[in-house]
């Protein structure tokens, strides 16, 4: 048997709204958001590059100063003298000493009052010297200069010789001086102008 009512229509769903994509937000990602990537890649390659450069830099100017230092000490080394080496010689250009001597008449004597003084004058002057027993000149206790008698000098056995002295070389002798007074230093003149005089002892 067939029903007397006709069959009801099935319902159908409602239908979905449609999604619209954020247009907005693409547009923005798709600008700004690529221009700040660009951006963003650049300023990292351009600090990877200036660190790479301070490296170097920094390198260089260690290399540079290890490499100058040993030349430094090597040239301060070199032009600076030993502590402990000392000049060769220390003494005086002339050394002469002087003390009291006796004089001796011989037959060529005149028959004076004369004051033997026995020099010794070493030459330290890194050349030759003239010395003379007529260089020679005496101050007594009075305060008078008296010059040596070269020819009473001559008489004596033991004379001051006139020589070219050399260096490091001595020579010692009897100087006559005329008077009777008592002798207290003698000087030796050269022909240059330099004196050198000692107290007689």
């Amino acid at each position: 048997m067939y029903s007397q009512y006709p069959p009801q229509p099935q319902p159908y769903p409602a239908p979905q709204p449609e999604k619209k994509p954020n247009y907005w937000l693409v547009g923005c990602f798709g600008c700004g958001g690529a221009l700040a990537l660009v951006l963003g890649i650049v300023i990292i390659f351009a600090v990877i590059v200036n660190t790479g450069g301070d490296d170097e830099a920094g390198g260089g100017s260690g290399g540079d100063s290890g490499d100058s230092a040993p030349e430094q000490g090597e040239g301060q080394g070199g032009d600076t003298a030993p502590a402990d080496e000392e000049p060769a010689d220390s003494g005086a250009p002339v050394e002469i000493t002087a003390e009291s001597a006796e004089y001796q008449t011989t037959v060529l004597s005149d028959g004076d009052d004369y004051v033997a003084v026995n020099v010794t004058l070493t030459n330290n002057t890194g050349e030759s010297l003239d010395v003379n027993p007529l260089y020679f000149s005496m101050e007594d206790a009075d305060g008078q200069t008296v010059e040596a008698d070269l020819f009473e000098t001559t008489t004596q056995d033991d004379a001051f010789e006139a020589l070219d002295l050399a260096d490091g070389e001595s020579e010692s002798g009897v100087v006559l001086f005329p008077g009777s007074s008592e002798p207290v230093s003698v000087t030796h003149s050269g022909v240059m102008g330099e004196a050198h005089t000692a107290e007689v002892s």
